[in-house]
């Protein structure tokens, strides 16, 4: 498991030396990209990995090796990747309804998306019923209501 993550965290950090820019958290959860917020939350776990690696290896190579990668690494906090984490889930928890209108669409019933989502049947049709009303209620010239509602019904 430890290689596993020592390896994730390798990538991680050859990702990070051709990164150009990059933003601070507080931009990062400003501007509410789900990839960049995610990209706070592996900071900080890729991080933690080098932590242990060095912590379990010191005085040999992979402890210089584990320095490199966490001199490469941005400073995040735990709070930073919390953050980050509630950020991350609530867009993509917002965004979730309309995904669920093309899986009815293309067929799947209420069943096979609670079962997809990990709950009942009742939970994600009550879900995406509150999502259309919500928009209806607050963008209902750029909602189209008539389409959302058709898949509704089994």
């Amino acid at each position: 498991m430890l290689a596993s993550r020592c390896l994730d965290a390798v990538v991680w950090s050859s990702y990070l030396d051709v990164m150009n820019e990059s933003r601070s958290v507080e931009e990062t959860l400003a501007a509410g990209d789900v990839r960049d917020l995610i990209g706070v939350w592996d900071d900080f776990n890729s991080a933690e990995t080098w932590r242990e690696v060095a912590a379990k290896t010191a005085g040999t190579e992979h402890a210089v090796t584990s320095a490199r990668a966490l001199a490469q690494l941005p400073e995040t906090t735990a709070l930073d990747a919390l953050r980050a984490n509630v950020r991350a889930v609530d867009l993509l928890t917002a965004r979730r309804w309309y995904v669920m209108k093309s899986a009815r669409e293309a067929g799947a019933t209420w069943s096979q998306i609670g079962e997809a989502l990990g709950i009942t049947k009742q939970a994600a049709h009550d879900f995406y019923r509150r999502k259309i009303e919500e928009q209806e209620t607050y963008v209902p010239d750029l909602h189209d209501a008539a389409g959302a509602r058709a898949v509704l019904e089994d």
